[in-house]
């Protein structure tokens, strides 16, 4: 198989469930490009008096699903500031790995930093488990039904309390590629409920979620030194518990990218990255899984370590990806045949 790059910023084309690419260059890239002539202060204001204009419930002006991380500060955050809300609901979907002491301060610190009641909701955790074996086991996503909770779980609370409006962080389908507009609501947005991504009505980009993030207290996994994760360029996204980011990994084996190549491509798209430095992480330590992040997951769902490897052999594509001598799958356009030895 021809394996095949962006010319832009480098990802893997012809991988991504429901992107496609013209010229070489991937739809993340285009979407990047349209953003740039997005109307944004128009959206802001605009948003400012639907909130007005919607709050339907007594006490709550709106409902914010969060996990404590830099993008739930940066939502909390300008709703607060920017458009006008004074009592927000946060919810928090717990999952049942082992929290991380960043993580523990940052949901506390945004709470208490913007004086939010919380529901914390945590599933039955025998279903948990079950769901996330089921996951591994029939599509090496051991976290697919528990984010699909995610959005439908705060939207269903939102409507039991009469809470018109739910907001989450960035529209992720355009930002990486598989819807061709940057849509305000979500799929779930009915006309009792509407799901508004503030990434539609703020630019959302990373540097910008996590410097706003740190303007309101929230805290990385550099400032307690209590995880030095491995397959990972930074220390700040995905860290409020560890064995979440195995679930994020689990996309190399498949697609041939995971969470480094995420990343390093929407740096080069913002402008902090070159192409050429993004290749080089991505060569690096796009394979690499975290074994803390390992252990952990494996630990809570009730499997061995080997049983997670033949999972993972049982879905690698191997039109992409061989193992190299230690028995790692590696990307295939990235060494020289000679690499490979008897593999």
């Amino acid at each position: 198989m021809n394996i095949r790059k962006c010319k832009t910023c480098g990802i893997i084309l012809g991988m991504r469930p429901n992107t496609k690419d013209t010229d070489c260059i991937c739809s993340a890239c285009k979407n990047a490009e349209k953003k740039k002539k997005i109307n944004f202060k128009e959206r802001q204001e605009w948003l400012t008096q639907y909130i007005k204009e919607n709050k339907t419930h007594p006490v709550y002006d709106c409902l914010v699903g969060v996990s404590g991380g830099k993008d739930s500060h940066m939502i909390v955050k300008r709703l607060v500031e920017e458009h006008g809300c004074k009592n927000i609901l946060l919810v928090n979907m717990m999952d049942e790995f082992t929290k991380t002491k960043a993580g523990e301060h940052n949901l506390s610190n945004i709470a208490e930093r913007y004086n939010c009641d919380m529901i914390t909701y945590r599933f039955n955790p025998k279903t948990f488990k079950e769901k996330a074996k089921e996951g591994l086991e029939n599509d090496l996503f051991p976290l697919k039904w528990f984010e699909d909770r995610l959005y439908k779980t705060p939207f269903e609370i939102a409507q039991k309390f009469g809470i018109k409006l739910v907001f989450y962080g960035e529209n992720a389908e355009f930002e990486y590629g598989s819807s061709e507009t940057l849509e305000v609501f979500h799929p779930l947005s009915n006309d009792e409920t509407k799901l508004i991504y503030l990434g539609a009505i703020w630019p959302y980009s990373i540097m910008d979620s996590l410097n706003c993030a740190r303007e309101a207290g929230f805290r990385d996994l550099d400032y307690y030194n209590e995880w030095q994760r491995q397959g990972q360029i930074e220390n700040y996204t995905q860290i409020d518990s560890i064995g979440y980011i195995v679930a994020v990994w689990c996309k190399f084996p498949k697609f041939g990218f995971q969470r480094v190549s995420d990343i390093a491509c929407r740096f080069v798209r913002d402008g902090i990255l070159t192409k050429e430095q993004a290749e080089q992480y991505i060569s690096e330590s796009d394979w690499i899984l975290d074994s803390a992040a390992k252990r952990d997951l494996c630990r809570v769902i009730g499997v061995t370590e080997e049983f997670f490897d033949e999972c993972v052999d049982k879905h690698a594509n191997r039109d992409i990806l061989k193992k190299d001598r230690n028995g790692n799958w590696r990307r295939k356009d990235y060494f020289p045949p000679s690499f490979w030895g008897n593999n």
